[in-house]
């Protein structure tokens, strides 16, 4: 990074940045139900935001163990009008189901080359830890960030807070790659610079006009 670019960390969301969206498995599972997937999503993954008693959000705050999410949809589902079959979560779950976003990946790398700070932000499970490690070197991260380790989840302000003592940045030295845009506007608040993922290369080419010419670097 050239010197006086502020911009001295990039962070990375993982479900729908670093990995391809369970967003084509929710699809998958609502086609089955005849339900449409926006809805089955807020039944499933939780409505916009964040709450505290949503079995999904309640697991990634570590609050709740993955294996009793299932079970604590039903007023959810009832609430939509839609009939669980009882096996969905672990159809969202299952191995195999996402592909590596390979030039994410290999932008991470070129970054941490080139002396900028990485980090790694996601709202996750602790079950899912290694898996993640196994499809992802978190080396190359200087610090990686999971929900059920801080005890809070995005968009909750806590998470970001942590992100940036752990990368030892100020909030406005860091820029931000998520597929959310909820997941993005507390940050913005905190002066960071955010990147909305709809396309991994349309986000890497607009990461790039962030960090400027200078900080270009090869994907």
């Amino acid at each position: 990074m050239v010197d006086g670019d502020r911009r001295r960390a990039v962070v990375f969301d993982f479900g729908g940045v670093l990995i391809t969206t369970i967003a084509n498995q929710i699809g998958n599972v609502a086609a089955d139900l005849g339900v449409q997937p926006d809805v089955l999503h807020r039944v499933l993954l939780g409505p916009r935001g964040s709450t505290p008693d949503h079995p999904w959000h309640r697991a990634e705050r570590g609050d709740l163990a993955v294996a009793s999410i299932q079970a604590g949809l039903d007023p959810w589902a009832e609430q939509a009008g839609i009939e669980l079959r009882g096996d969905e979560i672990d159809r969202l779950l299952a191995p195999g189901e996402y592909t590596i976003v390979e030039p994410m990946v290999r932008r991470v790398e070129a970054l941490r080359s080139a002396g900028v700070r990485t980090g790694l932000l996601t709202n996750t499970f602790a079950e899912f830890r290694t898996t993640m490690q196994r499809d992802l070197d978190f080396s190359l991260f200087d610090a990686v960030i999971e929900s059920f380790a801080v005890g809070a989840r995005k968009p909750e302000p806590a998470i970001y807070a942590a992100t940036a003592a752990a990368l030892g940045v100020a909030h406005s030295d860091i820029v931000y790659l998520d597929d959310f845009d909820q997941n993005l506007e507390p940050a913005l608040t905190l002066g960071w610079t955010t990147v909305l993922v709809t396309d991994p290369n349309d986000a890497l080419a607009e990461l790039d006009e962030v960090l400027g010419r200078g900080a270009r670097t090869a994907t």
